[in-house]
């Protein structure tokens, strides 16, 4: 018996709505982090531009460290309107983590795709006592989904979950 290839619509208002999963928020203290993290990465421009505007004669001078200072504060509101949008949402096939605040993203691994994952620490984080969750798929040398901000034991708990699922599908 040979069979018919069938290639069926799938109306979309049946697909379901990722927006009804329950995502996961970040400790406060990425926030803070972010903020940190912020805070050395703009402050030495704007200590930089102000140094150089003090000890220069010229008074356009000025525009410098205060468009580094706008910057700056670009940045810090750019962490405060986006904490809230980062979390993650688990399920039992994927894991999704969505981030931003003008440029949204949410991105979606499923977990049959997933080669490998890996939890990492830097120093900053340490301090806070953080850790992202890096995943990877097949045919790429760099993570495909990176869950920063997390506990250590909840990466931990995510890193061996993942991998559990992932295996089932090896």
């Amino acid at each position: 018996m040979e069979s018919v290839w069938e290639n069926l619509e799938v109306p979309i208002e049946e697909l379901p709505q990722i927006e009804e999963v329950h995502f996961q928020k970040h400790p406060l203290r990425y926030r803070t982090y972010r903020y940190v993290l912020g805070l050395f990465w703009t402050g030495l421009p704007v200590a930089g531009t102000s140094a150089f505007a003090v000890l220069s004669e010229d008074p356009l001078a000025y525009s410098v460290p205060a468009g580094a200072l706008l910057i700056a504060a670009f940045a810090f509101l750019a962490v405060a309107k986006g904490y809230p949008r980062r979390a993650y949402a688990l399920r039992e096939r994927d894991l999704t983590y969505r981030r931003g605040w003008i440029f949204t993203s949410m991105t979606t691994v499923p977990f049959n795709r997933i080669q490998h994952t890996e939890v990492s620490q830097g120093p900053l984080e340490r301090k806070f006592a953080l850790c992202t969750l890096n995943i990877y798929t097949a045919g790429g040398s760099t993570s495909d989904l990176s869950v920063p901000g997390l506990e250590a034991d909840e990466a931990a708990r995510l890193r061996d979950y993942v991998a559990r699922k992932a295996a089932q599908y090896a």
